[in-house]
């Protein structure tokens, strides 16, 4: 009996220490930026973000509606249900990810917008604003260490809000708004 407990165990030990940890999944690959800066998605993060909701008409206006996240094969895994929730014309999309970005532990995507208006993104972290922030500029957004800033484009319609937000309890997000 001792001796099958201790093989069970010898073996169910050995079998969790060489598996990797959810977290350590990196998803860059899915999430990424062609312009920082910007917060100019790549093509795989555009496809995400846009598959996430549709707009249905309601009475005078439209509603958003979930559809089923389009996400390339490698990291079906590590992307949950989608969550929506309406609060008078504002509403917020919230995908749980299993992962990494730039070495962050990656919690979730969550789009942030009015109805029949902008439309921006979060991406919640584990590690605190202060961690989100380095790590953000080390990618290349030059966000300045008040953690916000305004940029504005003399030939573009809107301009672009580009922050570190405390979010859940201390977390970080990365937050880009259009505005």
């Amino acid at each position: 009996m001792t001796f099958r407990f201790v093989a069970s165990a010898a073996v169910a030990f050995a079998t969790l220490g060489c598996t990797s940890t959810p977290a350590s999944v990196p998803l860059d690959g899915l999430i990424g930026f062609v312009d920082p800066d910007w917060c100019t998605p790549s093509r795989e993060f555009d496809i995400l973000q846009e598959s996430l909701i549709r707009w249905e008409p309601s009475g005078e206006s439209y509603a958003p509606v979930l559809e089923t996240p389009v996400v390339p094969t490698a990291f079906r895994s590590k992307i949950g249900e989608p969550r929506l929730k309406i609060d008078g014309r504002e509403y917020r999309v919230t995908l749980p990810l299993v992962g990494t970005w730039n070495g962050l532990s990656l919690r979730s995507l969550v789009l942030v917008g009015k109805i029949e208006s902008e439309q921006g993104f979060e991406l919640v972290f584990d590690e605190t604003p202060a961690e989100v922030l380095a790590t953000v500029n080390r990618a290349g957004f030059h966000i300045p260490p008040s953690g916000s800033e305004y940029r504005d484009d003399l030939n573009a319609v809107m301009g672009m809000n580009v922050a570190v937000l405390r979010v859940d309890g201390g977390r970080g997000a990365l937050s880009c708004f259009p505005g």
